[in-house]
């Protein structure tokens, strides 16, 4: 557990780093979590790079850590649950089946296409 904890660890300060490096280059922050804390912490460094108030890299990390597995976590649960509920209820799982197909058939499911879904809401 040491060992994978440290290669997270490794990798995540990595992506963070790379992350800082281009914002310092002036190119946009990316919408998402990472992109949001390293923002924040930026407008509260000084010029040694020395934050006052905001989160240490440590924190950073720390926080990309917490989503990721608890998000993960949470996925895995209701997944498993609803195949659960499916496979419990075939007259609901045949429903839903016949839903995604007649509106989707083949196709990739994209956002606009799981919209127009009604038993099978997103």
């Amino acid at each position: 557990m040491r060992q994978i904890s440290k290669e997270v660890n490794s990798i995540l300060r990595e992506l963070v780093g790379k992350r800082i490096q281009a914002m310092k280059e002036g190119e946009p922050t990316k919408d998402d979590l990472l992109g949001l804390l390293l923002e924040s912490n930026m407008r509260d460094t000084d010029e040694n790079d020395q934050s006052s108030l905001g989160m240490t890299i440590e924190d950073v990390i720390e926080e990309c850590k917490v989503f990721y597995f608890a998000g993960m976590e949470t996925t895995s649960v209701l997944m498993t649950w609803a195949i659960i509920l499916l496979s419990m209820h075939r007259e609901w799982q045949n429903r839903a089946r016949e839903e995604v197909i007649g509106l989707l058939g083949k196709t990739k499911p994209e956002y606009e296409g799981l919209s127009r879904l009604k038993t099978v809401s997103p």
